[in-house]
């Protein structure tokens, strides 16, 4: 099938609650990665490489940074007269804000209406992997199936955030769903789960919304996905390439961190399938007499004076002398002042380190320091 007979529908705030650190003033797309992208820039990457050039994005709340990054989609080419990419803003119903994905979903049903694809292909954006999704189509046609979702064989931990296990037979149909299994003293369990992407017909998808709202049936697992699994003919496809879930402080850290990794960056930065994102002009990084970098990722834009080590360096961060910055992710235009010494630690954009302050956290308990902040 071709992309072009496809809708793609993206969810940037689904998730926001798992991290509000960083969520607080952003969508959840829009959360700065790897030194040079944003989160969402994978999901429309994923689309666009799949062929699939007609997308909304469903902003619902906290999308001014959201909207200065996409702008009119041109960084992806979706800037188009026809298709291309559009900034949907749905209303709530009768709410200040929303509370529920179905409830979003069905409040932007026109846009969806008057699309002339045939499919819908819905998902978030707060999953870190690069994927074809057209050998998921592909299975979706020739399995007849009525609902085609994505989902991983891995570890899931006690505590995590509620996810959908599922069981499929040797034809990948899924015949069992539950919603946060017990989890025992071990601490984990090795299962299959699901994530991020469906795949469905336009008209399947909304009946399916319409007939939750009308018995204010509105958790989309529970109630779209969950009561409806043995009503249709639902599939498993499975992703067997690299992949990252953010939904914690902890899993951004450690998401960030695998890209040290030459083997994740291999996978994750496709040549064949390339991760795009809005482009600012800077001038090379420079680096002082006295500075040393180990391991590290080093955006454009940057000046360091002091030593860095296993860390994450954005566009145009300043690391004055004497300044040693080891297992940190340092957002945008952040400044760290002379023999300041960090050691794990996030800085969000234009965070301001001053001299001699020492900070230091853990691997599994990272340091964040918000936007704008002086320290």
């Amino acid at each position: 099938m071709k992309g072009t007979n496809i809708l793609g529908l993206v969810f940037p705030n689904i998730n926001d609650i798992c991290i509000p650190e960083l969520t607080s003033k952003r969508a959840i797309g829009s959360i700065p990665f790897g030194g040079k992208y944003r989160l969402i820039d994978f999901t429309l990457s994923n689309f666009v490489n799949s062929g699939i050039d007609k997308v909304g994005v469903v902003a619902e709340k906290k999308f001014a940074s959201l909207m200065d990054h996409l702008g009119s989609g041109k960084a992806w080419d979706l800037s188009k007269r026809r298709g291309g990419l559009t900034i949907l803003s749905p209303y709530s119903m009768g709410a200040d804000s929303f509370t529920t994905t179905v409830e979003c979903m069905y409040n932007m049903r026109g846009f969806v209406e008057k699309a002339k694809e045939e499919y819908v292909l819905l998902t978030t954006s707060n999953n870190i992997f690069n994927c074809d999704y057209t050998k998921m189509i592909e299975q979706h046609m020739n399995t007849n199936a009525d609902i085609t979702l994505m989902y991983v064989h891995g570890k899931i931990s006690k505590g995590a955030a509620a996810p959908l296990v599922i069981t499929t037979d040797t034809d990948n149909k899924i015949t069992d769903m539950v919603i946060n299994p017990r989890v025992e003293n071990s601490g984990e369990v090795e299962c299959d789960y699901l994530f991020s992407s469906a795949f469905m017909k336009k008209e399947l998808f909304l009946d399916l919304l319409v007939d939750c709202v009308s018995i204010n049936a509105l958790d989309f697992r529970r109630n779209f996905i969950l009561d409806n699994y043995k009503r249709f003919n639902v599939y498993g496809y499975e992703f067997t390439g690299y992949y990252s879930a953010i939904t914690s402080i902890d899993t951004y850290f450690k998401s960030n961190m695998s890209l040290m990794n030459p083997l994740v960056r291999a996978d994750l930065f496709n040549v064949d399938r390339p991760i795009f994102t809005k482009v600012r002009d800077d001038m090379p990084s420079k680096y002082g007499l006295g500075s040393s970098v180990k391991n590290s990722l080093i955006a454009q834009g940057c000046v360091i004076e002091g030593e860095v080590e296993n860390s994450i360096i954005s566009k145009g961060v300043h690391i004055g002398k004497g300044a040693k910055v080891e297992n940190c992710i340092i957002m945008q235009d952040t400044k760290i002042g002379e023999n300041a010494g960090l050691s794990y630690v996030i800085c969000d954009k234009d965070v301001v380190i001053k001299n001699g302050r020492a900070l230091m956290g853990y691997d599994t308990y990272p340091i964040y320091i918000a936007k704008d902040n002086i320290v």
